[in-house]
């Protein structure tokens, strides 16, 4: 039965190795945007409108552009210059900039760019992979694996800068594949550049220029012994590329460090006030919770590779590059372990052991290969299931917040009634509402925080003003179905009537 099903799978991976390179190509680049664009319509995350977290910035630039006047440019420079006491990540901030001045708060526009983003990413990988030796079923199963999952949040969310990054770092690493194995320069040009816009959008995709280095490194040593001779040979005959990229990652952590400071990355290396129980509990939870298929599949995979233990032992270089990729992102997410987006880029470490070295590893055949490529089939449905699920909260979520909104501003519009938003302390989730509002004419938000008990503007020219809660007409806050949920502010709401909107609760004063 095992021999009937190999055959079965040889002659499947033979008729889709027959295909042209331009039915390939049609053929891939269909079912990525098919599997992309198929999610974000299905689920509705497409058309899901503001939620409670950074889409507030979108809605700032076009204030700032529409009722305060500024050109494009004051926005650009006041943005950056902020930006950059805080972090190191310029071009993100100019690329949220320009989408805002070209499709104003129109979401729907800008979730289909992102998505875009996504299909060329998945498309990208999927090229990596091929040039790379894997055949196309393997080298499908690495560009998802890489993509779906908890990290599937990217596919729709405005806010994280990882689909843009992803992107660039598929797109580089492409160019360099192209460049080692037909040596045209351009493409060593064309490799940096994309390398370079994804080291300045978020800093973490950084770390990723040692492992370009050590690949080209590797490429290199192919079918070669690791000695210090051979070694230098290599790094003699790349020496401009890799000079390149190490300047690149040299100057890049030096700004970071000593311009921008590393206080502000709250989240990045260990901390002397956190215990080593603290962080084997907060691993601990990562690894059953947003990594736990990765970690129990490959457990799996993992073993069935160790009974090939003589050749395994040989792919020390192939271990050494999964490592370069993994550990970088682990130290740097010491404080809260790797959740949702955030998984990005660290499993692209992963997906190349497991999935580009482990399917083209010759010593694995027979049952053992049918029990390798099924952990890899049964770790993508889980994680398949995993995006379908959270797209659908996502929109919900979304959906709930659009309906909050509509409501309260028919109730409001072109009277004095206040609104009060009990969001804190989500801050995001009250700016939204008061750069959303703004946008709509309204300016009567006034917000609640509930350590000090006091209800001001908090925002805006009039940021000081104070209110009682007698004048308050309409109460907005999350409920229990919502992830920010956290408290149930202390206000005496026998006064009001309650309507639900999804994740959201409305209270609206009776008459």
């Amino acid at each position: 039965m095992a021999v009937r099903l190999t055959d079965k799978i040889h002659e499947f991976y033979d008729w889709l190795e027959k295909l042209g390179k331009r039915r390939e190509a049609l053929l891939v680049c269909g079912f990525f945007a098919v599997l992309v664009f198929g999610v974000v319509i299905v689920t509705g995350t497409l058309t899901s409108g503001f939620h409670l977290v950074d889409d507030w910035e979108l809605a700032q630039y076009v204030d700032w552009m529409t009722l305060e006047h500024r050109s494009l440019w004051e926005c650009l420079k006041e943005d950056l210059g902020f930006d950059l006491t805080l972090r190191f990540r310029p071009l993100y901030y100019i690329n949220r900039v320009l989408m805002a001045y070209v499709f104003g708060i129109n979401l729907t526009a800008m979730s289909v760019v992102k998505a875009a983003e996504i299909v060329v990413a998945l498309t990208a990988l999927y090229y990596c992979a091929r040039q790379m030796k894997c055949n196309m079923v393997y080298a499908a199963l690495f560009s998802m694996t890489v993509m779906v999952g908890y990290q599937s949040a990217v596919w729709w969310k405005l806010g994280p800068q990882e689909s843009y990054d992803i992107m660039m770092f598929a797109v580089g690493f492409f160019f360099l594949l192209k460049w080692l194995s037909t040596g045209r320069r351009g493409y060593a040009f064309a490799s940096f550049g994309a390398l370079f816009l994804m080291s300045v959008y978020k800093e973490p995709f950084i770390l990723l220029l040692p492992f370009v280095g050590l690949y080209v490194l590797y490429a290199q040593m192919q079918g070669q012994k690791a000695t210090v001779a051979s070694l230098c040979a290599a790094v003699r005959r790349r020496l401009p590329y890799l000079l390149a990229i190490g300047i690149l990652f040299v100057v890049e952590m030096f700004i970071i460090v000593f311009v921008v400071g590393t206080n502000n990355y709250s989240y990045v290396g260990l901390d002397e006030s956190i215990t080593m129980e603290q962080y084997v509990q907060i691993w601990g939870n990562a690894a059953h919770g947003n990594l736990k298929w990765y970690m129990r599949f490959g457990v799996l995979m993992g073993l069935i590779l160790l009974t090939y233990w003589e050749q395994t032992k040989k792919l020390g270089w192939e271990i050494l590059l999964a490592a370069a990729v993994i550990v970088p992102q682990c130290v740097t997410y010491s404080k809260t372990a790797l959740e949702e987006r955030y998984i990005l880029p660290c499993v692209l470490g992963y997906a190349f052991f497991f999935v580009i070295v482990g399917c083209n590893f010759r010593p694995l055949s027979g049952k053992r290969r049918i029990a390798y490529m099924l952990c890899l089939l049964l770790m993508l449905a889980a994680h398949g299931r995993v995006t379908l699920r959270e797209a659908r909260y996502f929109a919900y979520r979304g959906e709930s917040i659009k309906t909050m909104m509509e409501r309260t501003l028919d109730l409001v519009s072109g009277t004095d009634k206040k609104v009060l938003s009990c969001f804190h302390p989500n801050l995001e989730g009250n700016r939204t509402m008061y750069y959303w509002f703004r946008l709509h004419g309204y300016d009567e938000i006034f917000y609640w925080d509930e350590e000090e008990r006091k209800i001001d503007r908090s925002f805006g020219p009039r940021e000081n003003e104070r209110a009682d809660f007698s004048d308050i007409d309409v109460v907005v806050m999350y409920n229990q179905e919502d992830r920010h949920w956290c408290y149930e502010p202390s206000l005496n709401l026998t006064d009001f009537t309650e309507y639900n909107c999804g994740t959201i609760t409305m209270y609206v004063r009776n008459e």
